[in-house]
């Protein structure tokens, strides 16, 4: 595939290097000297230093025959205009968009919901762009999952009512020491281990991988498992009552709102006798708008305008009592230190938003339990775009070493019809979770199970491998 980047950042240069090692043709445009400098030095991609919004620009890096545009400057409303303009003369060129005004987000999700995303007669996307990013809506909703499972690990949604919890191999956890084949004669033990972390490395498991303290582990495991499988594998998951969050702009509250439709549900549990229980909240920032805001919006939380690094107001306001500090201010390397300080004053868990998973390590040394990485949120969204049609989602982990991947099993690719024993060779990928064309309902296969075409698979593989994504969707096929 060829795809235009605007904007060579950190973002959009993680994006082109991702792209590049799947063979694809990559054409990077950026108005600094020093960024276009940057980037062709690390990057094996055309570089071009000028206004990716001038068409002429854009018509000479080939734009006519591109398969997408992807705009990442850190101006949205350049960001939308450039898709837009483009559109206009290129409709058939996939269009994305990294917006970060939540605004312009919930406007546009509100015309989808509504059913009326194509606006104008002749069928044309909302502002001329197919896919509008925004980073906070995504990393919010990773937070508030880390939250439900009582920060014991970080968490990945995936399809069917699954996802992959990452835990820690503690000294007395009955996983310590046990090769995994050791677990699968457990009868408590109904979970498959997706990948291991260790000494900073992480792979694919088999059945001869044991598992150390100080692994970290990746199960799938049922949404409704979770309780189960953090009690058999002994993480101490403490109840989340009181929470702190650091950090009043739109990562915080979405993350407020959240917990206050949390709070809806607890009322319906509680008239059902539910167990579920409500959580006080309280949000600090220095910004004393934000808060203003904040407070306007969500009246039952309590949001505090002071420092958070200030003894006397972490005593006074009782910061330091509580269950989970989750600091997710737009300040990456001082969630980390705040995180890390919380943890030592005594709070329980802490949940730390950061720049990548670079920090991941660096966090784990500091005692912060979960990290949430924002660059990496955004790349995953993106790729999953643009993928092809057959590809439905794509999370990264182990510092992107690896993919999950969710695609659908595709009459080009070359396992439809087969079964999985069959299959020779699939350099280094485990399917996890398949459901037939004819199923409501996901299941974990065997080797006698068959990819059926239409299927949707979920798989675990190394990232940027092409050919086993072309093995199972084909070869992708944009969908303007």
């Amino acid at each position: 595939m060829k795809i235009v980047i605007i904007g060579a950042g950190f973002t959009g240069s993680l994006l082109a290097k991702a792209l590049i090692a799947e063979r694809n043709k990559v054409i990077l445009i950026d108005k600094s000297p020093e960024r276009v400098r940057s980037a062709g030095d690390q990057l094996d991609c055309t570089v071009i230093e000028a206004d990716g919004t001038d068409l002429d620009i854009l018509e000479k890096a080939g734009i006519a025959s591109a398969d997408a545009l992807v705009t990442l400057t850190g101006d949205d409303e350049i960001n939308m205009i450039t898709c837009s303009l483009t559109d206009a003369i290129y409709p058939d060129v996939l269009k994305i968009a990294r917006v970060r005004n939540y605004d312009y987000y919930t406007r546009t999700v509100d015309i989808v919901r509504k059913g009326k995303n194509r606006l104008s007669e002749n069928g044309r996307p909302v502002f001329g762009i197919d896919h509008i990013i925004n980073p906070d809506v995504a990393v919010a909703s990773s937070i508030s999952r880390a939250m439900e499972i009582g920060a014991a690990g970080s968490a990945t949604e995936i399809e069917g009512g699954y996802e992959i919890i990452v835990l820690p191999v503690a000294e007395e956890s009955p996983l310590s020491g046990k090769k995994l084949r050791e677990l699968a004669a457990i009868p408590e033990w109904k979970y498959l281990v997706a990948f291991v972390e260790s000494n900073g490395e992480t792979e694919l498991p088999c059945g001869d991988t044991v598992l150390n303290t100080g692994d970290h582990v990746g199960v799938l495991v049922r949404n409704s498992e979770v309780p189960k499988l953090l009690r058999f594998a002994g993480v101490i998951s403490t109840p989340i009552n009181r929470v702190a969050i650091f950090g009043a702009d739109n990562i915080g509250a979405l993350t407020v709102a959240a917990q206050e439709d949390r709070k809806k549900a607890f009322w319906r549990a509680f008239l059902k006798l539910g167990k579920t229980k409500s959580r006080e909240l309280l949000v600090i920032d220095r910004d004393a708008e934000l808060c203003r805001k904040l407070a306007d919006k969500f009246p039952d939380a309590r949001i505090l305008n002071g420092d958070i690094t200030d003894d006397g107001f972490l005593l006074s306001e009782g910061v330091c009592d509580c269950d989970l500090m989750v600091a997710a201010s737009g300040n990456y390397e001082r969630n980390l230190l705040t995180a890390a300080y919380l943890k030592l004053r005594g709070v329980t868990k802490a949940i730390a938003l950061t720049l990548d998973s670079a920090f991941s390590g660096i966090a784990a040394k500091l005692g912060v339990d979960v990290t949430v990485p924002m660059r990496d949120v955004v790349i995953d969204t993106i790729m999953s775009h643009l993928r092809g049609r057959n590809i439905k989602a794509v999370h990264s982990v182990g510092a992107r070493k690896f993919e999950i991947v969710s695609c659908e099993v595709s009459s080009k690719g070359e396992v439809a019809g087969k079964k999985l024993r069959e299959l020779e060779e699939l350099n280094g990928s485990l399917v996890l979770l398949i459901r037939q064309p004819e199923c409501s309902s996901y299941e974990i296969p065997n080797g006698g199970t068959e990819l059926r075409e239409g299927a949707l698979v979920v798989l675990i593989m190394p990232s940027g491998d092409s050919e086993i994504l072309e093995m199972f969707a084909g070869k992708p096929e944009m969908t303007a």
